[in-house]
């Protein structure tokens, strides 16, 4: 789980430091920075798992870099647990100011107190504990791999990381995964794939059942949910009751909200479940009465161990599902993101009933708590 995540020198995100929860939203006005953060993260795994060839999606690397400061180097670092290991893990690292492919200015992991490997300037100042030690300049935390703690943490920061923006086409056309992080894609392109594993794992058949009754709950007349073939799928089909028979119709025939619907549980009860899963903008497209069962099921995937719960949300309806602690409001200040804890006011109101969640999005705006900022 992803404990505290700071970003500097990225788009709009010169300095921000976010502490995160089981479950966080991040909520705020249009272009304040919400999907700047998100993205952020997205392009540090992309970065250590696919290295300077994964980032083409991202843009040239100038418009990458603060409009206010653009000498400020982009970095970040990311304090992180993981179940089984007692102590935090924490990494660090700095970009060339001239970015990828250039070597990195400056990486480090700790195990708590244990630092496990220091370069700088393509000079090791801890090396790992190898006999044969890699070259110092490319991201090293990828290209140790007999140390079990640091392959455990480059593991987090990539496979274990989910970020997902499902568009209107979701779960309508077979892709391919060659040469992905594994696990459901970010949109979703191999969800044949990611169903067959839900399909077959036969060790735990309350899966696919607490799938379908999640879907009866938007939709009471569903009552199966599989592949057309096991060893070759080239389609989902949905089945539907009709009395006493089904009516078998293509996920495709579905409707937008529908898939949209299913792509998230997709996502959340994916095998093996990620450490985090991002999701921007769930609420999109999908009916306004099944959000309270969205949240419902981001709320309780942490403790059922499906991984982390970060959103972002522009849904009143959506935020009302969830805790003043669990909010983070994100205000755009000049040129640069800021990001932190509801104010102590708009905390007290919602504790006190006198005003909802979702309120902080319509009624009384989300303000950033500054007594926070100050003390840190």
């Amino acid at each position: 789980m992803l404990r505290r995540l700071t970003v500097q020198g990225f788009k709009s995100l010169e300095n921000v430091c976010v502490e995160f929860g089981p479950v966080t939203v991040l909520v705020g006005r249009s272009g304040t920075g919400k999907t700047n953060f998100v993205t952020a993260l997205r392009f540090l795994r992309n970065y250590l798992f696919f290295g300077p060839t994964g980032l083409k999606e991202f843009g040239d690397w100038p418009k990458l870099l603060t409009a206010t400061r653009q000498e400020r180097p982009m970095g970040f670092e990311v304090v992180f647990d993981v179940k089984g290991i007692d102590a935090p893990f924490e990494y660090r690292v700095i970009l060339n100011e001239n970015g990828p492919p250039h070597p990195v200015a400056h990486e480090w992991l700790k195990l708590g107190d244990e630092l496990l490997f220091c370069q700088r300037q393509r000079k090791w100042e801890r090396e790992p504990q190898l006999v044969s030690v890699p070259q110092p300049g490319e991201p090293a935390i990828g290209r140790i791999p007999s140390i079990s703690e640091v392959v455990i943490a480059y593991t987090a920061l990539t496979s274990g990381i989910g970020c997902h923006y499902f568009p209107a086409t979701v779960l309508t056309a077979r892709q391919s995964s060659a040469g992905a992080i594994s696990g459901l894609q970010d949109d979703a392109g191999n969800y044949l794939q990611t169903l067959k594993e839900l399909v077959s794992n036969l060790q735990d058949l309350n899966v696919r059942r607490t799938i379908i009754a999640a879907l009866q709950r938007l939709n009471p007349s569903i009552s199966a949910v599989e592949l057309d073939s096991i060893q070759n799928p080239s389609q989902v089909v949905v089945g539907h009751r009709l009395g006493q028979k089904t009516l078998a119709l293509s996920l495709a025939q579905e409707s937008d909200g529908f898939r949209r619907f299913y792509a998230h549980l997709l996502a959340l009860y994916q095998l093996p479940p990620k450490q985090t899963l991002i999701f921007e903008e769930p609420e999109n497209g999908i009916y306004p009465g099944a959000l309270a069962l969205l949240a419902d099921e981001f709320k309780s995937a942490p403790a059922a161990g499906r991984g982390q719960i970060i959103l972002t949300t522009h849904s009143p309806e959506l935020l009302d599902r969830f805790a003043a602690e669990e909010i983070r409001v994100v205000v755009l200040d000049g040129f640069q993101t800021r990001i932190g804890e509801v104010s102590q006011e708009q905390k007290e109101a919602i504790k006190e009933q006198l005003l909802q969640p979702g309120e902080l999005l319509t009624v009384d705006p989300a303000r950033i708590d500054e007594t926070e900022s100050v003390n840190a």
